[in-house]
């Protein structure tokens, strides 16, 4: 953590605005800030991510169709897609809220329908938020309840309420633990998490792991403060199998693939999960929702799946309007 924070008049001279200016950018979710008692902080952190999502000019390293919106992917904001990051989306006509890779597949095939399509990283939860609010097109979403043992449905129908989606079963993924080569501390069950002998890393607020993870724990009578290592958060399931890999916690949570380029990590399986893509009925009639739905709904689609792996194919194409 740094050890310097900024205040208002600190962030104004070193950007040469007005200090009312700095609070108009907080307003409008433009610049990162933090909250320390009744006053606004800033790290110099929050200042490089400001000036780098409001940078002009081509990428450098990225086409625009394959740049995520977010500039630091491991710092991403809780409410999704401020103002700032949007600018720079502007000309795109589809813009993706999902991490899994086979969205990288509908990403393709949007472009090839003559579309615009950008990539947004951020969790479920918050994907289907940016949704209602229109700040996104699609949004893909694995989220389990677990009142009911149903996946996706209960959360979009409580979240965006009123609002007519359609829904479409892209594949279902094997979610679990990572755990070090050989699993020596035997961790098998969810209630292993808090033996003390057990540090895990866990993963975002607002990502369906993570939401699935705090109804296994509730379930299981167990709290967060019971937990080693429920405080530390990786915001991938690559990073959070990585993490394990180097020696810096005994488990992490996530899908079967995050494992797939840790060296000396072992994947437990857990709980099959569904994931789902999400759009307005209102853009059923757009190019790029036409191309995906008929894309998803055919051979090809799932033969593209088989040959990436990992996937249960057995209700792909299943589709729902809300």
């Amino acid at each position: 953590m740094e050890s310097t924070l900024l205040t208002a008049d600190d962030v104004a001279q070193q950007l040469r605005i007005k200090k009312y200016t700095v609070y108009e950018l907080i307003k409008r979710g433009e610049l990162p800030s933090s909250k320390v008692g009744k006053q606004v902080r800033f790290s110099q952190e929050d200042i490089r991510r400001y000036l780098e999502a409001n940078k002009t000019g081509p990428l450098s390293r990225k086409s625009a169709a394959d740049a995520p919106l977010y500039m630091d992917e491991s710092r991403q904001p809780e409410i999704p897609l401020p103002q700032a990051v949007l600018a720079q989306a502007a000309s795109a006509a589809v813009i993706i809220s999902g991490q899994d890779r086979c969205l990288d597949l509908l990403v393709s095939r949007i472009a090839e329908a003559g579309a615009v399509p950008l990539r947004s990283y951020v969790g479920c939860y918050n994907g289907l938020y940016a949704l209602y609010h229109g700040r996104v097109t699609m949004a893909a979403s694995h989220l389990w309840d677990g009142e009911t043992d149903t996946y996706n449905y209960p959360f979009i129908r409580r979240l965006l309420p009123g609002l007519p989606v359609g829904v479409l079963r892209l594949a279902g993924r094997m979610q679990g633990f990572y755990v070090k080569k050989g699993n020596p501390l035997n961790i098998k069950d969810w209630k292993d998490l808090a033996r003390p002998d057990v540090a895990m890393v866990n993963r975002e607020r607002g990502c369906g792991t993570r939401i699935l993870l705090d109804q296994k724990l509730r379930r299981a009578g167990l709290k967060p403060q019971d937990i080693r290592g429920y405080g530390r958060e990786s915001t991938s399931h690559m990073a959070c199998a990585a993490t394990v890999s180097r020696g810096g916690a005994d488990a992490g949570i996530g899908c079967e693939r995050g494992a797939e380029n840790a060296a000396g990590v072992d994947f437990i399986p857990l709980q099959l999960e569904w994931y789902d893509f999400v759009f307005r009925l209102s853009d059923q009639d757009t190019a790029a929702v036409r191309s995906l739905t008929s894309y998803v709904s055919s051979a090809e689609f799932k033969q593209d799946l088989q040959m990436m792996g990992g996937y249960d194919l057995s209700q792909t194409g299943v589709y729902e309007e809300l």
